[in-house]
């Protein structure tokens, strides 16, 4: 039977031109494009983030990464990208949702450097103690954690900036974490719509400005450039400030 509940995970797969999504995932998925049709290019633009920090974060000698909220490893994801930059590199992806994991496992199936499995972001510690993980991650070494467009689905009462900071307390020295973060700096209108539409999803959109995005990452060292929108980041130190793309999603790496 056809679930009746939009999921966030297809949605973001159905953004990026995949086809996992099912009709009630396409239905909801064009409601916010409806609202906010620059969506799908933010969406590309937080993939573009993605591909150039886990390259970086290899380069500086990171080869486990955790990905919490992954979603589904379907469009050019973590492992895929590791594969060519850093061959051995090991990654799990983390989601909360069982349907998503069940079919990431089977997407990742002979794929022997990378696992998902359930967690609940804001149950990091439950999640670090888990054998499956500690196959992969040595939490004694330095790990690269990618939360990328997951704590905009946590809200304010759940403590979001909790999670970085628990983050900081089970990693290693070294460490770094990746983070995106839908924006709420241009038309409120949009973001209401937005929020809106996502409600009657697996999860609900919660987007933050600029200085609540700041206060995520409180405790942290944030690297250059800084906390900028996704299409400008860049790993390069001299280049130059890119155009903002849409301006719908921050994207930051910080040393925990």
């Amino acid at each position: 039977m056809e679930p009746s509940t939009p999921n966030v995970a297809r949605m973001y797969d159905y953004y990026l031109g995949g086809d996992e999504a099912l009709p009630v995932d396409r239905e909801a998925a064009e409601l916010v494009l409806a609202t906010a049709p620059q969506v799908r290019t933010a969406v590309a633009e937080n993939r573009g983030f993605l591909e150039r920090v886990v390259t970086h974060m290899a380069a500086q000698g990171i080869d486990q990464f955790l990905d919490i909220g992954s979603g589904l490893p379907t469009q050019r994801n973590v492992h895929q990208i590791l594969a060519e930059v850093s061959p051995g590199a090991r990654v799990v992806y983390v989601d909360y949702d069982p349907v998503v994991v069940e079919r990431s496992i089977h997407l990742l199936a002979g794929i022997d450097t990378a696992d998902c499995m359930l967690g609940d972001v804001r149950k990091l510690s439950a999640l670090c103690d888990e054998p499956r993980v500690s196959e992969l991650i040595n939490f004694d070494r330095p790990v690269g954690v990618l939360l990328l467009a997951v704590l905009n689905f946590v809200g304010d009462e759940d403590n979001p900036a909790e999670v970085v900071s628990e983050l900081r307390r089970l990693t290693a020295p070294g460490s770094l974490v990746a983070l995106s973060h839908g924006a709420r700096e241009q038309s409120l209108s949009t973001s209401r719509g937005i929020e809106h539409a996502y409600r009657r999803a697996s999860g609900q959109a919660v987007l933050r400005t600029r200085t609540e995005v700041l206060r995520l990452l409180d405790g942290c060292e944030i690297l250059p450039p800084g906390l900028v929108y996704g299409a400008q980041w860049t790993a390069e130190p001299s280049a130059p400030m890119g155009d903002p793309g849409t301006a719908m999603t921050f994207a930051a790496l910080a040393r925990l």
